[in-house]
């Protein structure tokens, strides 16, 4: 869905009333989801690498996809605080990934904080792209709750009968069917602007966030209780997602011009069959073992050799404080200790 997502924004951009449709179903839930699923996977045990490995890889593919987009298209604007187009997500990541421990450690206060923050957090008007800071805090919620309650979630979801899931995708589809019958704006689903920036009082903005995560909330547990339990190729290519999030974009800038040049000539319904094929075809080429491992062991192993000297110097400094709070030891006093079990033993 991400990918088909982001290649129908190349078609046309929430302008052909078709492709819109598609949109905003896909939008009103996939990121959230997405995340949904990150909160469940996500641990604190070596978190310093964790986070560096979201760091390695956002430094690394930022001049990837500035240098590859101006190839293909215009240049794009480089803002040293505003991480370009998908990439928001890892530095995202980062961001949810530090919050783990508090989600650990308060996991009640964590989760009214993430639902304030999601709620309310619209209503500072400095938070857009910069530092991915307005996506973090609106999908905050999504991210806490999947480690809090993911687990048992898909449990319960995964439960249901075929009528039930029938009921509940009929249930999730009516929002979305609002939402695109209001032509409510892209920028509501992608989370990036303040209310400041719709124009909308502290009132009206939350409001359409509860709406909208409500209705993504929905979306999620009818999607997940339609998929299957068994591990497949589903299950792989969810194992192998973020190979998938970093590389299809540079598919999806390759053939930007091509595809909204395309629609002047091909009806929306074949555009659409044509962009769900090549995203079943992307998506299932950077699935692949060797990119996911290529990815992966790239960005674990430049993260540790950029943890290596502070984890030296961390350790220096505490045998070096070790050292200097213990009393000297008089020969009496290392003879009585080697002589007495006892002493020893406690030693």
């Amino acid at each position: 869905m991400v990918v088909l997502g982001h290649l129908l924004e190349a078609v046309s951009y929430w302008d052909s009333g078709t492709l819109r449709f598609v949109e905003t179903a896909i939008y009103s839930f996939h990121m959230p989801a997405f995340v949904f699923l990150a909160g469940i996977t996500a641990k604190s045990d070596r978190l310093t690498q964790r986070v560096l490995v979201f760091l390695v890889l956002l430094g690394t593919s930022l001049p990837l996809y500035y240098g590859w987009t101006g190839l293909w298209g215009p240049d794009p604007e480089v803002d040293a605080l505003a991480p370009y187009w998908s990439t928001w997500f890892l530095l995202a990541m980062a961001w949810w990934m530090l919050s783990v421990p508090l989600i650990e450690r308060f996991p009640r206060a964590t989760l009214v904080a993430s639902l304030t923050a999601g709620l309310f957090g619209g209503v500072v008007p400095l938070l857009d792209d910069e530092l991915a800071a307005a996506r973090t805090l609106a999908f905050w919620p999504f991210f806490v709750v999947g480690k809090l309650y993911g687990a048992r979630i898909l449990a319960w979801a995964g439960k249901h009968r075929p009528a039930t899931m029938v009921g509940l995708v009929i249930a999730a589809a009516g929002p979305v069917l609002a939402f695109y019958l209001s032509d409510v704006g892209s920028r509501w689903f992608y989370g990036s602007r303040s209310f400041d920036w719709f124009g909308s009082t502290l009132l009206e903005g939350s409001a359409m966030r509860l709406a909208i995560d409500l209705s993504a909330a929905l979306s999620t547990v009818a999607l997940v209780s339609c998929l299957p339990s068994k591990d497949g190729y589903l299950a792989t290519v969810g194992r192998h997602s973020l190979a998938v999030y970093l590389l299809h974009g540079f598919v999806v800038k390759l053939l930007e011009v091509p595809l909204s040049e395309s629609l002047e000539h091909v009806s929306p319904v074949a555009m659409l069959l044509a962009c769900l094929a090549l995203a079943a075809v992307t998506t299932w080429l950077f699935a692949l073992t060797p990119f996911n491992a290529a990815i992966r062991g790239y960005g674990t192993t430049l993260s540790r050799l950029i943890a290596a000297p502070f984890a030296r110097l961390g350790t220096r400094e505490a045998s070096r404080g070790s050292g200097e709070g213990r009393s000297p030891r008089t020969p009496e006093h290392s003879a009585g200790s080697r002589s007495d079990g006892s002493r020893l033993n406690a030693t």
